[in-house]
């Protein structure tokens, strides 16, 4: 199936965003945009990531192909005034009923050899009420099959929340049970850098695998309508321990309040819960002491702050 690009403004974004839960959006940045983004990125990966907490950036297994950065604008002055520019903003409000305002931007850098993403809906996991939340991906390369493309199931939006399966050390990933049967809903999108998809929270997508022999960055600009509540960091943090609880123990639901070993868990396993805190926040935190996840999202916080 082909997509059809509309050009930035065009009312028939906000249609097709209600009709297939994503729109296509031709030549957001223009070619002179693209390359003062990607110099931008250049200084970030150089300059700040250096300089940040773990949680802010993830790497591969050896420590060293970056994956992702995330709340970008938080530590870049012009990617901060890039995400809130005009031209974006307009566009994200002309689509929709509510106010958007800027959730965060993340950067995927996908260099040669980068893994996809398996399918997912940001929704979630994303701690937004009610679901007014939005995602502008604006590759910064052209997009192939045979770089990591990115694929779309149209009309997703419109199943709510799909079952999704939890997995140590990787992100959650809907059901394959489901993936088969809403095959022939998936579009895989070939787009030119400067070029964006603008979708919503219940939307399945997914991307492949990179295996040319360039980069395939891609901008991630999430928006939350100003109606919106989202959790404090503590309840970030205590929902990022709780999944890990998941997954180490097989339970399918744990609360915030719950003991670790009550539910299962083993040694080896609160040793690895332990070394991915202190990968992802800079803290040491001994689970044996701590066991809870909401306790250990308090102690991690307290000792952050001592830094």
């Amino acid at each position: 199936m082909s997509v059809t690009f509309l050009p930035p403004g065009d009312p028939g974004i906000g249609k097709a965003l209600r009709r297939d839960g994503v729109a296509y959006i031709q030549d957001l940045f223009d070619a002179d945009l693209i390359q003062q983004t990607r110099d931008a990125l250049t200084r970030y990966e150089r300059e700040v990531i250096p300089t940040i907490p773990r949680s802010y950036y993830s790497v591969d297994d050896d420590g060293v192909m970056l994956g992702q950065y995330r709340d970008v604008e938080q530590f870049d002055p012009w990617l901060n005034d890039l995400v809130h520019s005009p031209r974006i903003m307009d566009t994200v409000s002309a689509a929709v009923p509510w106010e958007p305002m800027i959730f965060y931007l993340e950067v995927f850098p996908k260099p040669p050899g980068a893994s996809g993403a398996d399918p997912h809906q940001d929704l979630y996991t994303a701690p937004v009420d009610p679901p007014h939340f939005l995602h502008l991906w604006v590759p910064l390369e052209d997009v192939h099959p045979g770089n990591g493309g990115i694929n779309f199931y149209h009309g997703t939006h419109k199943l709510g929340i799909a079952p999704h399966i939890e997995r140590p050390g990787c992100p959650p990933v809907v059901d394959p049970d489901l993936m088969k049967r809403i095959e022939p809903m998936r579009v895989e999108v070939r787009a030119k850098a400067g070029c964006a998809a603008l979708f919503g929270g219940y939307m399945i997508h997914c991307s492949g695998r990179n295996d040319s022999d360039r980069a395939r960055p891609a901008l991630v600009i999430g928006f939350r309508g100003t109606d919106t509540k989202i959790s404090t960091e503590v309840d970030i943090i205590s929902s990022a321990v709780t999944r890990l609880f998941r997954e180490e123990t097989g339970v399918k639901t744990v609360a915030v309040e719950e003991d670790f070993f009550a539910i299962g868990g083993s040694e080896d396993g609160a040793g690895r819960i332990g070394d991915q805190i202190k990968r992802d926040y800079r803290v040491e935190v001994d689970v044996h002491d701590y066991r809870s996840p909401r306790a250990i999202a308090d102690r991690v916080m307290q000792l952050r702050t001592d830094l």
